[in-house]
């Protein structure tokens, strides 16, 4: 099953995510993608991923990594081609214990 590495790269001026895939992700039925926070994105950690669409691509997880900063969550293999679902990443700033959210999206490929 692929991986899809998301680096969190750093914060924007207006406080969202500038991501790796730029926000849009698009995977295939199975694949797992890891969600990792680059050390100088000034990102202190993820608080959660969640789902803010009806459909929910994930069959496992997003679920941090052990005790990483990293999060994992499995596509359902059986989820239908051109599903798409958009979810909202929490996170804290380093030296705040304030939750922001950022909402990119993810996309199963035709």
């Amino acid at each position: 099953m692929p991986n899809h590495p998301i680096t969190i790269e750093g914060i924007d001026s207006n406080g969202g995510l500038i991501l790796s895939d730029r926000g849009n992700t698009e995977v295939d039925p199975g694949d797992t993608v890891t969600w990792i926070i680059h050390p100088r994105s000034g990102v202190n950690e993820i608080t959660g991923i969640i789902n803010n669409s009806e459909i929910n691509i994930f069959s496992e997880g997003p679920s941090r990594v052990g005790n990483s900063k990293n999060w994992r969550g499995t596509v359902n293999p059986n989820i239908g081609r051109g599903s798409e679902e958009e979810y909202d990443i929490a996170y804290t700033k380093n030296g705040s214990t304030t939750n922001r959210m950022f909402d990119p999206k993810i996309s199963v490929k035709l």
